[in-house]
């Protein structure tokens, strides 16, 4: 009898802990993250040969409807863009300290400006470089990626978070 309830406490202690690796979570969106916020960065919305030196063109209209025939991705959605489909939700933010307060905030894309520009977010500010769904409710569990990137010669931060 002893042996058989050292067995079972040895199952009950042990097996899920093996399972674990094999079950869903946030975990499980760390290499998408990773690639969706790398091919973002050094080719869909830049050139290969200039990795990291964003199109503005192509960021801004990243975020609208518009696909420009220069940019390298389609679909209708941000979600079909990146190459993610109904795998995950994902949220793509671009942020930038263009004031020097030392605070990012979200950046906007101002096509009315000559040439198009690229400023901080404000009350009318052009196309908000953010886009994708937010994460519902509080204490879910999100992955994200940044990446450091040029984008109208300022240095701006490319977050991806998904969950």
């Amino acid at each position: 009898m002893s042996i058989f309830l050292l067995a079972l406490t040895f199952v009950l202690a042990f097996v899920p802990g093996m399972l674990e690796p094999f079950s869903g979570g946030a975990q499980t969106e760390t290499p998408a993250v990773n690639r969706v916020a790398d091919d973002l960065t050094q080719g869909t919305l830049s050139d290969a040969s200039t990795p990291y030196v964003l199109d503005g063109e192509c960021t801004a209209e990243l975020f609208t409807t518009g696909v420009p025939a220069a940019c390298q991705y389609d679909g209708t959605t941000l979600a079909d863009r990146v190459g993610i489909r109904d795998y995950a939700p994902v949220n793509v933010t671009i942020r930038g300290d263009l004031d020097d307060s030392g605070e990012d905030s979200v950046l906007c894309w101002d096509a009315s400006a000559s040439p198009p520009t690229l400023v901080e977010k404000s009350g009318g500010c052009g196309t908000v470089l953010s886009g994708g769904s937010k994460p519902s409710g509080g204490g879910g569990k999100t992955v994200s990626a940044q990446r450091v990137a040029l984008l109208d010669g300022e240095d701006v931060t490319v977050e991806v978070v998904m969950w």
